[in-house]
């Protein structure tokens, strides 16, 4: 694993934890005040499966530039300029094969990217919700495989991860409930997850 450096469009250190692999790349989005390290057994796994794998810090968050306890709403929708730095990186590096997972506000912003970039090849998404900190779901076009893992436990985002379901284009989506697994990556507490995750990843890229 290295540390790696991103600059973003709008001048922003976006700092990310990279595991080189082959010329697949996943890139993982966390939750809103959590880091890149929420990824790191996860990231490490999907690095042992052959994947280049990078996980960023968004801005205000972790080792990258700004604070999010400064931020307003559209500092929250431009965390999508985080996601095209971290690509870009990847292009770089050789990867032109891209699938992204994210969860909550990450999931959110994995979303809102992929329907401006046709390069991304499938999005998953941890506890989504139609409105993250502005960052809305509700008129997603996103129209290639999406995978959605929701709690029931967790009431706002699993009655929002159905709708969201129910609104995709998508014709290969999956919405997978939980019982009692709480938020985001926090669910990863569930053994069934880990296995999910990589089997649709490796089914879609």
């Amino acid at each position: 694993m290295q540390i790696v450096n991103m600059q973003t469009e709008d001048s922003l250190n976006i700092v990310g934890d990279y595991f080189e692999g082959n010329s697949k790349g996943i890139i993982l989005l966390h939750m809103f005040q959590k880091t890149k390290l929420s990824w790191r057994t996860f990231a490490e796994k999907l690095n042992k499966e052959g994947y280049s794998v990078l996980a960023i810090d968004f801005r205000g968050h972790g080792e990258s530039d700004d604070n999010w306890k400064n931020f307003v709403e559209k500092d929250f929708v431009n965390m999508v300029e985080d996601v095209k730095a971290a690509k870009a990186f990847l292009k770089i590096h050789g990867i032109t094969e891209i699938g992204i997972i994210g969860a909550s506000i990450g999931a959110n912003t994995a979303l809102n990217y992929g329907m401006e970039d046709e390069d991304v090849r499938f999005a998953v998404l941890l506890s989504p919700g139609m409105n993250y900190k502005g960052i809305e779901l509700e008129h997603s076009d996103f129209d290639r495989p999406v995978l959605i893992v929701a709690s029931k436990d967790d009431a706002q985002s699993f009655n929002d991860s159905k709708e969201i379901y129910n609104q995709l284009r998508s014709k290969e989506k999956q919405l997978k409930i939980f019982e009692k697994n709480g938020h985001g990556t926090d669910m990863f507490k569930n053994p069934e997850l880990e296995p999910l995750l990589i089997e649709f990843v490796k089914k879609n890229l």
